[in-house]
Parts: C-alpha cells; sequence; structure tokens
C-alpha cells in the first residue's frame, strides 16, 4: 500500500517516523488485548488528503447545479386570490374564518 512512500524515504521522513509511532502503538500490549488495529490507522492518514487543491472555477461549475428551483406546488386561492400550497387550507383565508368563528362564539356566550 505504501510502496510509493516507501520507495524513497529520504523525500518523506516525518511519514515514515509517522508510520513507525503508529506499528509501535500496534505492538503494545492494550492494543492488542482490545483488539485495535492500529496499521490501518496509518493507511487512513494517508488516503485522507486530497491530490490537489481543488480550484475556485471547478468548484463553481459544481455548485452551479445546486441553485434555487422554481416552486410549482403553489396555485392562487380561490377566495382572495393569494398564493397558495395545493391541497392547503389558505392562511388568510383561513385567519378571517377563525376571526368570525370566534366573534359568533362571544356573542353565543353572551346571550
Amino acid at each position: 500500500m505504501f510502496s510509493a512512500a516507501l520507495a524513497r524515504p529520504a523525500a518523506f521522513p516525518r511519514l515514515i517516523n509517522a508510520f513507525a509511532a503508529v506499528n509501535r502503538l500496534a505492538q503494545t500490549p492494550l492494543a492488542t488485548a482490545l483488539g485495535i488495529n492500529l496499521g490501518l490507522l496509518g493507511e487512513m492518514i494517508l488516503r485522507a488528503v486530497p491530490k490537489q487543491r481543488t480550484s475556485h472555477s471547478k468548484k463553481r461549475k459544481r455548485m452551479a447545479t445546486k441553485g434555487l428551483k422554481d416552486r410549482q406546488d403553489l396555485t392562487p386561492c380561490r377566495g382572495c386570490g393569494r398564493p397558495k400550497l395545493i391541497s392547503h387550507i389558505c392562511y388568510y383565508c383561513y385567519s378571517d374564518i377563525r376571526k368570525k368563528l370566534k366573534g359568533m362564539r362571544r356573542e353565543a356566550q353572551q346571550e
């Protein structure tokens, strides 16, 4: 797995020191007792870094398709003409009905 890094040890001294430290940790009695495979940790560290920085134009090209889309689920209300969701009660008409019913209940309680 590390053939490229191990082929030129002079070019990657910190990397080789890190792998040596991970291998020493993997051979401790605690790691073997717990069944922890720390040898894989070195592989994950090596693979977690991208090879090149993503350029601004490539980032923007990737993000270009994530823009806002038009709403297809809005229709005008038959009562007031304001936009509402399909198969939902219009909020404004509903609030008017609630106010009228509240007034009717108050009148019924006063009588």
